[in-house]
C-alpha cells in the first residue's frame, strides 16, 4: 500500500512537470545587439543640420549567419527611452503620432505620416550598420539639463510570446 501512494505521488508530480513544459514558448536566439551614440555635433550625418540632436544607432549582427534585416522607418521599430534630469522628457507631435501609428485608434489626431521603406539589408555575421535617429524630433531637448537616453526593439513585435527585448547602451546629453 506505501509503495502505492509512492507511485501515485511521483506520478502527479510528473503530469505536473509535463504540464509546465509545454506551456513554455520556445523564444528565438538574438540575431542583433544595439548600441547608441550621441552624434558630433560639429560633424552632423547627412541631411542633418548641427542644430539637431542626433542620436547614432548601431545594429550588430550577433548570429553566426548572414541575416537579411527589414524595416518600414528605423524610428518605427525602436522604443526611445528620454528621461531629463531624470524625469520623463516632454514628447513632441512626432512622438504622439508615432506611437498612434504603432497603436491606431478609431479616430486619429494625427494625420497618418506614411512611413519611409527601406529596402532588405543583408547584415553580414558578426557586422553591423549605424543610422542617424533624430532623437529631438521626438523629445523637446531644448529645456537645460542633462538627458538620459536609450533605446528598445522587440524582437517579434507582432509576436509577443516569441518576443525579446533588445536594450541598448545608456547615454548621457547635456543641454547647457
Amino acid at each position: 500500500m506505501r509503495k502505492l501512494r509512492l507511485n501515485f505521488l511521483v506520478l502527479i508530480f510528473a503530469i505536473q512537470t509535463v504540464n509546465l513544459c509545454a506551456q513554455t514558448v520556445d523564444r528565438p536566439k538574438l540575431w542583433f545587439s544595439l548600441s547608441i551614440e550621441a552624434s558630433d555635433p560639429t560633424n552632423p550625418p547627412t541631411h542633418y543640420t548641427a542644430d539637431r540632436r542626433v542620436v547614432l544607432v548601431t545594429y550588430t549582427n550577433i548570429s553566426d549567419k548572414d541575416t537579411s534585416y527589414l524595416e518600414y522607418g528605423l524610428d518605427r521599430g525602436l522604443d526611445m527611452h528620454v528621461l531629463l534630469d531624470g524625469a520623463p522628457a516632454e514628447e513632441t507631435d512626432n512622438m504622439h503620432a508615432l506611437r498612434e501609428q504603432r497603436h491606431p485608434t478609431k479616430v486619429s489626431k494625427y494625420p497618418n505620416q506614411g512611413g519611409s521603406y527601406r529596402s532588405p539589408t543583408t547584415i553580414n555575421a558578426g557586422k553591423s550598420f549605424t543610422v542617424p535617429l533624430p532623437i529631438a524630433d521626438y523629445f523637446d531637448m531644448t529645456k537645460p539639463g542633462t538627458y538620459t537616453i536609450t533605446v528598445s526593439k522587440e524582437t517579434f513585435p507582432d509576436d509577443p510570446a516569441r518576443s525579446v527585448t533588445v536594450w541598448s547602451n545608456t547615454i548621457e546629453i547635456v543641454v547647457p
